[in-house]
């Protein structure tokens, strides 16, 4: 061969051929062939998106490709845990090199819980280290902050910094907390209303304290040649007396014509408490969250079927047992969940933890929706009537339950045993955040919206990742 031999020698533009063409894990496998092969590893067309997972197990990962690859990853996710002081700093840290790169498009938090432990420097360094790498990468099109309220609280140079360097491409900006007291924290002054100037902006989460009327009326009315509003995901916590009518979401989903609408109530007693006033006819509802409120309301479950039959695709509550699970009065009239899967026919997911269960509805729901992908309910919250005569023993019943319910989703399917259930769910104590933090940043997570353009609008507007 040309190279005589000597693999080393390939032409450059041989070798970046035959990477790419490879598998990761090929591609690893052949970087071990010499040093120069080792190099072609690390080209940047093959490291557009990195996970930096900063825990115990991920960090010397996550150190050696910062060094390698943080001067041109274009989709940064960075996992941490917010209790230690170690992986805030190195959160800090990975964020400075990221400011360095200048060609980040995609930004997204995900600390392990809603709060921060530790010393007020390091999250003043990962605070700064954040502001200069949204200031110095000018081609942002999704920010997310991940929950975190201290976050939130210090997030107005910021939002300043999003609207003088990327209103233009803005695609999904995530600014929801969650509150270590929901029933009592200050509104920062931040002036969330200045969104409606992101001119490409398709998803949005925000917390229900800063959705007023001026920025319904903002974002309905933006300029001729914006793309609509996709996504918009609610943190519900306090309940002030303002409250947005009907009209202002009739006006605004029809601006926003494919809008996907999710809320959770996240440890807010006086969320639920107003639940039937937040809730709108006109709102696109697609997923409901209800997560350590205390209790639940059945007739704001009736309005979920009644208001959002064509749109709702799931319903999670989860809620702490303090003694035995919440038991719900009906008045004799139906099940609410066996009405809610009878009305709602795209239903796809439906998650009762801590809610007393009567085995008979699971049965009417599995039959009404045979379709759902998801049926979770731990096994300490379901119930045999005094009705149920026919069963001579506990694991007879149970055998003849979970029969039931596979045969009509036809998939097999079992009650959720108790150590898959949050401890959170049984323990005081115990950290909420576990039971929860997953599927809020879920909602955030950038290759699920760009999924969720594709589906609306046939494609992303702007390019993120090759």
């Amino acid at each position: 061969m040309a190279a005589g031999g000597n693999w080393a020698s390939l032409p450059s533009v041989v070798l970046e051929h035959i990477f790419s063409k490879l598998s990761l894990k090929d591609r690893t496998n052949a970087s071990s062939t010499c040093r120069r092969w080792r190099e072609y590893l690390f080209l940047p067309q093959f490291w557009p998106v990195i996970n930096f997972n900063l825990n115990y197990k991920g960090r010397q990962r996550s150190r050696f490709l910062s060094a390698k690859c943080s001067k041109f990853v274009k989709e940064a996710t960075i996992e941490f845990n917010s209790t230690r002081v170690s992986q805030v700093w190195d959160c800090a840290r990975l964020l400075d090199l990221l400011s360095r790169n200048g060609q980040v498009e995609c930004i997204c938090l995900r600390p392990s819980n809603s709060y921060f432990d530790g010393d007020k420097e390091s999250l003043d360094s990962l605070l700064e280290s954040l502001r200069q790498a949204v200031k110095r990468n000018r081609k942002l099109v999704h920010l997310s902050l991940g929950c975190a309220e201290v976050v939130l609280i210090n997030s107005k140079d910021v939002l300043n910094l999003l609207v003088k360097y990327h209103s233009p491409n803005l695609q999904s900006l995530h600014l929801t907390s969650v509150k270590e007291d929901s029933s009592s924290y200050d509104l920062p002054h931040i002036g969330f209303d200045c969104v409606s100037v992101f001119s490409n902006l398709q998803a949005l989460s925000l917390d229900y304290d800063f959705l007023t009327p001026n920025l319904m009326t903002s974002l309905a009315d933006r300029q001729l040649g914006c793309p609509p509003l996709n996504n918009l995901c609610i943190h519900v916590h306090r309940v002030g007396q303002r409250q947005l009518t009907d009209n202002m979401w009739k006006r605004f989903v029809t601006a926003n014509p494919h809008l996907e609408l999710t809320v959770n109530l996240v440890h807010s007693m006086d969320g639920l408490h107003a639940l039937l006033d937040i809730l709108k006819p006109s709102m696109p509802l697609v997923h409901f969250r209800q997560y350590f409120c205390g209790d639940i309301r059945v007739a704001s479950l009736n309005a979920l079927g009644l208001h959002y039959p064509s749109t709702l695709r799931s319903l999670t509550i989860i809620e702490a047992i303090d003694l035995q699970p919440i038991n719900y009065d009906t008045h004799d009239a139906e099940d609410p969940f066996v009405m809610l899967a009878w009305r709602c026919s795209r239903l796809e997911s439906l998650k009762l933890f801590g809610v007393s269960v009567d085995q008979k509805n699971l049965v009417a729901i599995a039959r009404l929706r045979p379709e759902l992908c998801e049926l979770s309910v731990p096994s300490c919250c379901v119930f045999w009537s005094e009705d149920d005569e026919d069963y001579y023993d506990s694991d007879e019943a149970l055998f003849d339950l979970q029969y039931k319910v596979s045969e009509s989703l036809g998939r097999d399917w079992q009650l959720l045993p108790e150590f898959c259930v949050p401890p959170a769910v049984f323990y005081h104590d115990a950290d909420a955040d576990n039971a929860y933090m997953e599927d809020l940043l879920a909602d955030q997570s950038w290759d699920v919206l760009s999924q969720s353009f594709q589906q609306n609008i046939g494609k992303p507007q702007v390019y993120c990742s090759e």
